[in-house]
């Protein structure tokens, strides 16, 4: 039990290499039937089903923050028990509108037979709305009609 919570834990670090250094073999670390639950109150927050929607809403991330500065994810806490992996981590970037950003997020992994099966994403929404969707136009469902 113990190495397979090692190595499922090993597995997300992958994933948050290949995310800091863009490497598109990020999309191999996913299954087919991939999901991704994005917090309600986002302008992305919903079920994200299938490995194109989960990569598809990871692309449309980027362009909310300013890439010719880092972007510094640091994971605070990791643990895993069974199939499940929990991350605490603080992203520190720049808007794409020079704004400093800085929020936490606890991330929960689902795994099987060595690759990702669900994504579970939770965050404060309102200072992400304020600070990276507001600016480019993006409203949270809460604010439409």
């Amino acid at each position: 039990m113990r190495d397979e919570a090692e190595r499922n834990k090993a597995l997300v670090e992958r994933y948050f290499e290949c995310v800091a250094s863009g490497d598109p073999g990020v999309a191999d670390l996913f299954v087919e039937e991939a999901l991704w639950l994005a917090p309600q109150s986002s302008p992305v927050g919903r079920r994200h089903e299938g490995k194109p929607a989960v990569l598809a809403l990871m692309a449309s991330g980027v362009g909310l923050y300013d890439t010719s500065r880092p972007m510094d994810i640091r994971r605070e806490a990791i643990a895993a028990e069974g199939d499940r992996v929990f991350v605490e981590m603080t992203i520190r970037a720049t808007s794409g509108q020079g704004a400093p950003y800085e929020n936490h997020y606890v991330m929960v992994f689902t795994l099987r037979d060595g690759r990702i099966v669900e994504v579970h994403e939770h965050v404060d929404t309102l200072y992400a709305q304020r600070l990276l969707f507001d600016p480019v136009g993006w409203r949270s469902p809460l604010d439409e009609g």
